[in-house]
């Protein structure tokens, strides 16, 4: 059986080369315009402003370790399925090596709860966008949220309203490598590019389980887990997720000396450990949840954890 280590290769640094993989002429034309875009907002300070603000000062949580921040532009979000490739409605940034940078732009729509998908983005026929319902919901905490959902019904079941439209977007991965394809939802090399670590070029249950517990170490978490953190009143719990999320910065620079090395023993058990310390901070979270929240958590855990099917 390969270890580990044998998942990782130096990827590759070219988006347009790594999409060659998963599409054609289209894609390479949609990437080079979504880059065109990107480039007029090269950081924060531009997205600011060019109106973007991130969307957790809307009251949407938005520290997914796959996915980076996302920075909202109402303006460029319309009723209109054809989303125009000069107007990204999101930016998206991430602390790489402790600095936000951007990695990415979002194209997206608002669109009435039954209206049909978009027929691709751009000339790219091959596009398939995901939907968000946005849900009103009450966090554990009494405190108002906004929360993405899959459906209407995932909404009404945890006790949300659902707005009237739906959200419909498509990732276009500018400036980082994306296993996944340059229209991925998620992004699974993301919390190694972020921390200066080689990325998976072969993703797995394991190498995403590893990617997991390193978001931990920079803040980087599930909605869901950072819902439950924020509502949480047991300080012996509180301190357990400080104490898992500083061993896991402790294994860090033992890590990524034997990935420079290519000292697979070391890599596999350095790795095998810090996953250890992520499946620990889950268990808290899991003590830290009520009942609802317990189950979306564990669902969600389940889902980050199985390749996207999302190009």
């Amino acid at each position: 059986m390969p270890t580990l280590f044998l998942l990782y290769a130096t990827a590759t640094s070219s988006a347009a080369a790594q999409h060659a993989m998963h599409g054609g002429p289209a894609a390479e034309r949609v990437l080079a315009d979504a880059r065109r875009a990107a480039a007029l907002i090269p950081d924060t300070a531009a997205a600011r402003a060019a109106g973007y603000v991130p969307i957790e000062e809307l009251g949407i949580p938005d520290r997914n370790p796959f996915q980076g921040q996302h920075w909202y532009n109402g303006k460029r979000s319309d009723t209109l399925a054809a989303a125009l490739l000069d107007s990204p409605a999101f930016v998206m940034f991430a602390p790489v090596n402790g600095t936000l940078q951007r990695i990415a732009v979002a194209y997206s729509a608002r669109l009435r709860l039954e209206a049909a998908l978009p027929p691709g983005l751009g000339d790219d026929s091959t596009v398939m966008w995901h939907s968000h319902v946005l849900c009103g919901l009450t966090a554990p905490s009494g405190r108002p949220v906004v929360d993405q959902v899959s459906d209407t019904a995932v909404c009404r079941a945890r006790g949300g309203t659902p707005r009237p439209r739906k959200t419909i977007m498509v990732h276009v991965w500018t400036d980082v490598s994306n296993p996944e394809g340059v229209y991925g939802h998620d992004n699974p090399a993301l919390p190694f590019i972020a921390l200066g670590l080689t990325p998976p070029t072969v993703g797995s249950r394991a190498s995403r389980e590893l990617a997991m517990a390193l978001g931990e170490s920079y803040g980087a978490r599930l909605e869901n887990g950072y819902l439950i953190e924020q509502a949480n009143e047991n300080a012996a719990l509180a301190d357990s997720l400080r104490r898992h999320r500083a061993a896991i910065s402790a294994l860090l620079p033992e890590l990524r000396r034997a990935g420079s090395a290519h000292d697979t023993q070391v890599y596999d058990r350095v790795a095998g450990r810090i996953r250890a310390e992520g499946r620990a901070i889950e268990r808290t979270y899991e003590r830290m949840a009520k009942p609802d929240a317990l189950a979306d958590l564990r669902r969600q855990y389940e889902s980050i954890l199985t390749t996207s099917m999302m190009r």
